[in-house]
């Protein structure tokens, strides 16, 4: 026994030399604290973009400590995350900071946010690409596929990123109590086996909507800011969808954001809307025209500036002319309307009243009929001027330069104000970005 007992000894006391030699043990492990990083630009700019201005963390190096250790992940790939935090920025905190204030990110923002590479997938076949932890943290992930290029790519990352923070909201002031009762029996863990059109049917504005009234709550916020009012009208157009139950999930969360947060859904959706339209093509094409969100526009310079010189100069020369049109008639020109009242024909309304001065005299509407040819890839209607009614005949040599205007090929467009606060639709000349008229989007 003695002699094993040495034999022992001797092999702690040579293993205790080995440790002392070569390693030290008050060293920290790797991810408990004892990793440093040299700062990289990138970081800086994080630091200056986020944690300065509003102590908002924006964490990309894989820590293992902070995730699921039952999934497979991988970290995120660095040249994504700049690309991506920038549309965070501009996409998510700075609309909320124009529409409300810096305050309100600094006070209601997660402090942290957490970048994963990949996915992370679900028993049952889903995939989870964001959460929100109390408040204090939000998990993104998916960095890795992320493509500023594609607006489908986009727009799930912004729908992400909004349904994180509407979360964030509704955790801090409860929606109100009536919301879930709309559609109470819709409510199934079994979501991601219903079809579409059963959540459409049932009032849902998506599948992941019937999960739980928070994520109901949360996915009609995200839909409404990502899709824009174009998006989330073209779903209202659709056949088989419950507008009914919709309007009144869109007006609690509309009022939500008023009572609540003192903030102007409308102005938010539009500010949402403008940023990502500035880095990726607008669906305004698939918008505006017969059978789609917007059958109409309504065009009044007086009510509605910006307009091009090539537009406000044929408006002039026929509100000019109309004041002359003979010695004893005196038409005053008030608004026009765009009409696609099919899939073939465009009517130009031109309304006027029978005396001259604003609001004077009986209204009335000369309607002037134009063909129509969609070209779906070039994006472009091209009007023709076909005839008219018996009003826009008396008044067609007056409005010629208008009803020119709208001769031709015309790209659709959105158009913003000065404050960002509403979306306007219309049409700019193909080839000619010079000549364009907006008004006001009419379902």
């Amino acid at each position: 026994m003695k002699k094993h007992f040495f034999l022992i000894i001797a092999f702690a006391a040579v293993m205790l030399s080995a440790c002392k030699k070569s390693d030290d043990l008050d060293k920290p492990l790797v991810g408990l604290g004892g990793d440093t990083w040299t700062k990289t630009a990138l970081d800086n700019w994080l630091f200056a973009t986020f944690t300065q201005p509003y102590n908002l963390e924006v964490k990309y190096r894989f820590d293992g400590s902070e995730l699921d250790p039952t999934k497979t992940l991988v970290p995120p790939d660095s040249a994504k995350v700049r690309p991506l935090m920038e549309t965070v920025n501009s996409a998510w905190i700075q609309p909320y900071i124009m529409e409300k204030n810096a305050d309100f990110i600094k006070m209601y923002s997660p402090k942290q946010y957490m970048l994963v590479g990949s996915v992370e997938y679900n028993t049952g076949g889903t995939v989870k690409l964001g959460e929100a932890e109390g408040g204090y943290k939000v998990t993104l992930y998916n960095v890795n596929n992320f493509n500023k290029t594609s607006r489908a790519n986009v727009q799930q990352v912004l729908k992400t990123i909004h349904h994180e923070f509407a979360h964030i909201l509704h955790q801090t002031v409860i929606y109100p109590k009536d919301f879930p009762l709309l559609t109470g029996g819709g409510y199934t863990a079994d979501w991601n086996n219903q079809p579409l059109a059963d959540a459409y049917a049932m009032g849902f504005i998506s599948q992941y909507s019937r999960a739980a009234p928070e994520e109901d709550f949360a996915e009609m916020v995200s839909m409404m800011l990502t899709l824009g009012r174009g998006g989330y009208e073209t779903i209202m157009k659709q056949t088989g969808v419950n507008t009914t139950i919709l309007r009144k999930k869109e007006s609690i969360v509309v009022g939500y954001f008023k009572q609540t947060w003192g903030i102007d859904f409308a102005g938010l959706q539009t500010k949402v809307q403008k940023d990502f339209n500035s880095y990726s093509n607008p669906p305004v094409f698939s918008h505006i025209g017969f059978g789609k969100a917007f059958t109409s526009i309504v065009i009044n310079p007086a009510l509605v500036g910006g307009q091009s010189d090539n537009f406000n100069n044929a408006w002039a020369t026929s509100k000019d002319a109309l004041l002359k049109v003979d010695a004893t008639a005196q038409f005053t020109l008030e608004s026009i309307n765009v009409v696609f009242n099919s899939t073939t024909t465009m009517q130009l309304k031109v309304n006027y009243r029978s005396a001259a001065g604003p609001g004077a005299g009986v209204l009335s509407t000369g309607t002037f009929t134009y063909s129509v040819v969609a070209n779906t890839a070039a994006e472009t209607y091209t009007f023709a001027l076909t005839g008219g009614d018996a009003n826009a005949n008396t008044i067609a040599a007056s409005v010629k330069p208008l009803t020119d205007f709208f001769s031709g090929a015309q790209k659709t467009k959105y158009f913003y104000g000065p404050d960002a606060k509403v979306e306007f639709g219309g049409f700019e000349k193909a080839g000619d970005a010079t000549s364009f008229t907006f008004g006001t989007l009419n379902l």
